[in-house]
């Protein structure tokens, strides 16, 4: 219910609620500013919320008040500390501020009242999990989902400020309710994103766990693994963000991701990782890596006007943590540098294995055109390189 004040004329005398003299004096209402009425509508409502005067007063010292009630929904819950989370799980205080710290959360007083029901089971999970696998590969685990749902809030936080934020004008009335009801809203919204982790993840490990068997097949080396691996970049993209504008480079990069997300996974490869203007990508087969690095190639330059380049090499890698390391990958990223514009070199396991699968029904046809043995940079020997080409 939205408090009631009555404002002074000359024959009334002011009468004020308890609550509405509460935050006159502490400094959050004043009833003769031209925007009470929406101040008082935002007061009651993040007081409706649960949020205290203190809250309330250290929310709008950083001009935050109407994301209290938001905040406040995002981890529900009573809280508790780190050491009475740990006695109830039957762990050490140092082995939750480990798994804490490898998910790359910042340390907090382990006396504080700071940990949510949510909180409590997901560290259980993570000492149930401890008894099945060793301690060093849990953490690294442990370092790589952090890393990821990192990236996936931002990646959240930055689509709410482009699409809802930042279309409510600066100074309009009652634009902290107005932004404070848009967060809940879309903390609301977490929830079926958490629904979506679920299906996605089996279908990402299956996936992950197909093209381990397909690269591993009648092998037992569990060390290494033979994947082609490719790296395309935009050549002179440093030129082009000192000149663009920041909407037309972002604008630009994402053309770039999405032109590598979906043509990567149109053959059956993977996005090992993106970096600006460079994209990693692996697939099992040559062929296939062959198709993606030459369709990247065509299809960025025509649609982004840039001039893209590739590298692409074929050999066994080092697996890790979902990244890959080794000479091979080595090899890729040096190649990269040494393309010129619209061009894919390639190395000689490439060449000799190109013939190895057709990841589309209309298989694209391949030649190679001798590039010469040039120096890599780390690499001791002149490597013999080829020229993709499409006959």
């Amino acid at each position: 219910m939205l408090t009631q004040l009555v404002r002074p004329s000359v024959t009334t005398v002011r009468r004020v609620e308890p609550i509405v003299q509460a935050w006159i004096d502490a400094g959050l209402y004043d009833p003769d500013s031209p925007s009470a009425p929406d101040r008082l509508a935002l007061l009651d409502w993040v007081a409706a919320s649960g949020a205290t005067i203190e809250q309330m007063v250290a929310a709008d010292r950083v001009s935050q008040l109407g994301s209290l009630p938001g905040d406040a929904r995002l981890r529900p819950g009573p809280r508790r500390s780190l050491r009475e989370v740990a006695e109830r799980i039957g762990v050490t205080v140092d082995d939750l501020a480990s798994t804490r710290r490898a998910s790359g959360l910042p340390p907090v007083d382990p006396d504080v009242a700071s940990f949510t029901p949510d909180d409590e089971v997901m560290f259980l999970a993570f000492a149930r999990a401890g008894q099945f696998f060793s301690g060093p590969e849990l953490l690294h685990f442990t370092r790589v989902l952090g890393t990821s749902l990192r990236r996936v809030a931002d990646a959240a936080s930055e689509m709410f400020l482009a699409d809802i934020e930042s279309g409510i004008m600066p100074g309009s009335p009652g634009r902290q309710l107005v932004l404070g009801r848009k967060i809940v809203e879309a903390i609301d919204l977490t929830q079926a994103v958490i629904e979506v982790f679920d299906p996605m993840f089996r279908a990402q490990l299956e996936e992950s766990t197909r093209i381990s068997r397909s690269a591993r097949a009648g092998s037992d080396d569990y060390a290494t693994l033979p994947l082609a691996v490719g790296f395309v970049d935009l050549s002179g993209f440093t030129s082009i963000s000192e000149q663009a504008e920041p909407g037309d480079l972002l604008r630009l990069v994402l053309d770039f991701e999405s032109e590598a997300y979906d043509l990567v996974a149109d053959h059956g490869g993977r996005v090992v990782k993106l970096i600006g203007d460079e994209v990693m990508f692996t697939t099992v087969d040559p062929r296939s890596g062959c198709e993606v690095a030459l369709g990247l190639v065509r299809a960025v330059a025509a649609s982004t006007n840039t001039e893209p380049r590739g590298g692409l090499a074929f050999g066994r890698v080092i697996a890790h943590g979902g990244d890959l390391y080794g000479a091979t990958v080595n090899r890729a990223a040096r190649m990269v540098d040494l393309a010129v514009p619209r061009e894919v070199l390639v190395d000689e396991g490439v060449v000799e294995h190109a013939a190895d699968g057709a990841s589309t029904p209309v298989a694209m046809e391949l030649a190679f055109e001798p590039a010469g043995r040039r120096m890599l940079k780390g690499f001791r020997d002149p490597v013999p390189l080829w020229s993709l080409q499409v006959p």
